[in-house]
């Protein structure tokens, strides 16, 4: 390069106008001297692109060039202060999902390269260190880490299956070559060895079994090949393939047909031959019992294999055997998942899971050929139909228990139960284990997730759902809501928490300096002085009760790394924002409500409306005799009642809803200036309900919903009262992120206690439901099918008699 060209690069490095042009920003930034016809070449592809400064970020963004795109907006004069914002959230949520995606390839690297046995890791703190700047060159490294890994395990796999056909040839166990070459397939070269070596691998896990075949490329049909096992004269060829491996599967097969007869010895025949089939015949067996639809008795040896028993210890599943001609799923409540067979019965394709698994004759005919691990190939074929819970127990606490605390014991586990239920593989429970960390309740959401119907296409690859799961809004506000549950009570625990966050990746160490650097940066004024530095500081000594804390004391924080922590980290700057002002909000509210009086518009004394303590305080605030002792007295006795309803409340009388909306409007905007309030009424609402008892139902909704959408980027809260024939329906709508609540089970909100934001929440609405419901009105959740547009978050719906 000459020094014209060198003169001409320096130019162009401090010229206002490279801006618009992201391929030559790209250029300039990368260190390395660039040829003129190059820079020429970006600048010509940037004028084609008519790219201003604001389309010019965004895509450096998307292309994942941080470095670039941070020194702009650092740099650039023509974007605007609330342009750059909104392009500094979108940088931080853009590396944080490339830092996971990153982060989840190179734990899979890592696992594949222990599985098999090689000396070949990538190198994650330089990869993530290198994903902060530039993710094109981050999928560059990567390339070449993926290929120096496969390059390693196939000359290994080579040399195994070398000795696997060695040992063919001397005559090994088949059973054992044939879990040889299900873990060569699946890359578990070191239980290869192991078995090749000793014959008795550690637990190889369910890659370890070889898959059913499935009857999708079979030119066969089941029904065929069942008569080629009961009429030998008509056995063709290809019946070898068919053939049973022992006597027993003869004999299921056959008591299979003798279904036909539909009488309790048929029925006991089939359960004693399956029975035995599972090699579980030493057991009594069960008595059968005639129901309606068909015959009820139990099997044994479902679960029989050590590596599965644990899902169900007792090891006895109920058997329903339908009448022949039953073609339909029975509908029966056996208070437990079962199994169902019938001549006419068969297992739906569909990805749906109830409580009964169809056994049909396509199973059968299959599994009768295997030669090992018959209970776990009959698990693959009940697990992919039965509910999620008869593996995870239901519950975070019961997936806890089976899962155990060694982290070996969990992983092996996991691996199970994801294989067993059909939601994936290897890589899906890898993704799991490192999206959910050592957090078993996130474990438990992800593995509901995953379990949800899905199309087809998405159903076969349980990797990329559990990967893109940031993408779907509604579950990714249930994780974080999981994932914050022991602090959300503390605003000072929450600023900690996004405070560390911000400041660095999770896995790395975090000091209470560094917290309080990043709050002050994010937040301005509102950490100005210091002001809340003891309470942050006990607020990050509480962190240590995060699952995905790994250490956490009033000095310093250490994160497990995982997936979740990832995708929060992009958004930590925002929240980081909103949890300080909650701080600030929280230590005005504790001046307000212990030891100093309210002011008399304060929007919180709504919440005491019905108190007669607010009548006797109100009464001294009014009084100049009152001496302060007196006011504070007061104001401890107004705020220990916590706004509890009294006992035998009235709520006779009238008032005007509309009238009493209006006045409502200037309190909440004090307390809730960033939200905006919406009223749409009619001049004229009276109601059948004292104007104390109208505001405290109004009072709950409205900071329900307040609450709610404070952190959206524009919060919105709509209040709109419609005149019915014999009442007025007032619609309370926000823009916030919903209820994080499946659908159908949104009632659950009006329970007592219940609430997705802490400890000692969770009474506002289900006061408020009881108060409509005290004047012949009523309090519900609005159908999502009939949601607002723009106004996406809760809806409730106030029933209110005319007076």
């Amino acid at each position: 390069m000459t020094d014209t060209d060198e003169s001409l690069r320096a130019l162009l490095a401090v010229w206002p106008g490279r801006f618009r042009f992201p391929g030559l920003l790209v250029a300039l930034s990368d260190g390395r001297p660039v040829p003129l016809e190059e820079l020429a070449l970006t600048a010509l592809e940037g004028i084609a692109g008519d790219h201003d400064e604001y389309r010019a970020c965004t895509g450096l963004i998307s292309d994942g060039q941080f470095q670039v795109a941070e020194e702009m907006l650092a740099e650039c004069q023509a974007l605007d202060t609330d342009r750059i914002e909104e392009l500094r959230t979108r940088l931080g949520r853009r590396r944080a999902e490339c830092l996971q995606l990153l982060l989840g390839r190179v734990q899979q690297l890592m696992d594949r390269a222990a599985a098999a046995d090689v000396d070949v890791v990538p190198d994650r703190d330089a990869l993530t260190a290198l994903c902060a700047r530039s993710w094109p060159r981050v999928e560059e490294r990567l390339s070449a880490d993926v290929t120096a890994l496969e390059e390693a395990v196939d000359h290994k796999r080579a040399a195994l299956s070398r000795r696997c056909e060695e040992t063919a040839a001397q005559g090994g166990d088949p059973d054992a070559l044939a879990a040889c070459r299900a873990l060569l397939d699946a890359g578990q070269l070191r239980a290869v060895a192991l078995l090749l070596t000793d014959g008795d691998a550690p637990r190889p896990g369910p890659e370890g079994v070889p898959p059913l075949r499935g009857w999708a490329q079979a030119a066969e049909d089941p029904s065929e090949v069942l008569k080629w096992h009961l009429t030998p004269l008509t056995r063709p060829l290809t019946y070898d393939r068919w053939r049973p491996v022992d006597p027993a599967g003869q004999e299921l097969l056959e008591a299979y047909e003798a279904l036909a007869d539909n009488n309790e010895a048929t029925v006991a025949r089939f359960a004693r031959a399956l029975t035995e089939f599972l090699g579980a015949g030493d057991r009594p067996a069960p008595p059968v019992h005639r129901v309606e639809g068909g015959y009820l008795t139990a099997i044994t040896g479902v679960f029989a294999e050590a590596e599965i028993a644990r899902f169900w210890p007792t090891g006895s599943v109920e058997l329903f055997v339908a009448e022949p001609e039953t073609t339909h799923r029975p509908e029966i409540d056996l208070g437990q998942p079962h199994i169902a067979v019938g001549r006419s019965l068969r297992a739906s394709a569909l990805a749906e899971r109830t409580a009964c698994a169809v056994l049909d004759l396509g199973h059968l005919v299959e599994l009768v050929t295997l030669r090992a691990h018959i209970p776990v190939q009959l698990l693959r074929v009940l697990g992919r139909q039965w509910p999620l819970d008869a593996f995870t127990g239901g519950s975070a606490a019961s997936l806890e228990t089976l899962l155990g605390s060694d982290p070996g014991e969990r992983w092996h586990t996991l691996r199970w139960m994801v294989d067993l239920t059909g939601l994936g593989d290897l890589t899906t429970a890898d993704a799991l284990s490192f999206q959910a960390g050592p957090d078993t309740a996130l474990l438990h959401l992800f593995l509901e997730f995953l379990a949800r119907p899905r199309a087809a296409s998405s159903a076969r690859d349980g990797y990329a759902v559990v990967r893109d799961w940031a993408k779907d809004p509604s579950f990714a506000r249930t994780v974080e809501h999981a994932a914050l549950t022991p602090i959300a009570d503390s605003a000072a625990a929450q600023v900690a928490f996004w405070a560390a966050l911000s400041a660095a990746v999770p896995g790395q160490r975090v000091t209470f300096e560094e917290i309080l650097l990043s709050a002050a940066s994010v937040a301005g004024d509102d950490m100005a002085d210091d002001g809340h530095e003891a309470e942050v500081r006990r607020g990050l000594a509480q962190l240590a009760a995060l699952p995905l804390v790994d250490s956490a004391d009033a000095e310093r924080i250490v994160f497990h790394r995982c997936g979740v922590l990832l995708v929060l980290g992009g958004d930590a700057d925002r929240r980081l924002e909103s949890a300080v002002a909650r701080l600030a909000e929280e230590a005005s509210a504790d001046g307000a409500g212990v030891g100093h009086a309210f002011r008399p518009d304060d929007w919180r004394l709504y919440r005491y409306a019905l108190r007669p303590e607010l009548r006797h305080y109100r009464q001294l605030a009014a009084a100049s005799t009152t001496t302060p002792e007196e006011l504070t007295f007061a104001t401890e006795a107004l705020t220990a009642t916590a706004g509890e309803l009294p006992d035998g409340v009235r709520l006779e009388g009238e008032s005007d809803l509309a009238v009493t909306l209006l006045t409502m409007r200037e309190p909440f905007t004090t307390q809730y200036p960033k939200v905006e309030l919406q009223i749409h009424a009619p001049d004229s609402c009276p109601v059948t309900v004292s104007a104390a008892g109208l505001e405290r139902i109004l009072y709950e909704l409205l900071t329900n919903a307040a609450e709610a959408c404070a952190e959206h980027g524009d919060p919105t809260v709509r209040a709109t009262i419609t005149p019915l024939s014999a009442e007025f329906a007032v619609d309370i709508q926000d823009n916030g992120p919903g209820l994080a609540y499946a659908e159908g089970t949104e009632h659950t909100v009006f329970r007592k206690g219940e609430s997705t934001r802490g400890p000692d929440r969770g009474t506002g609405l289900y006061h408020a439901r009881r108060l409509a419901r005290g004047v012949d009105g009523d309090l519900s959740v609005r159908s999502r099918v009939l949601g607002h547009p723009v106004l996406r978050g809760a809806h409730f719906r106030l029933l209110l008699p005319r007076a």
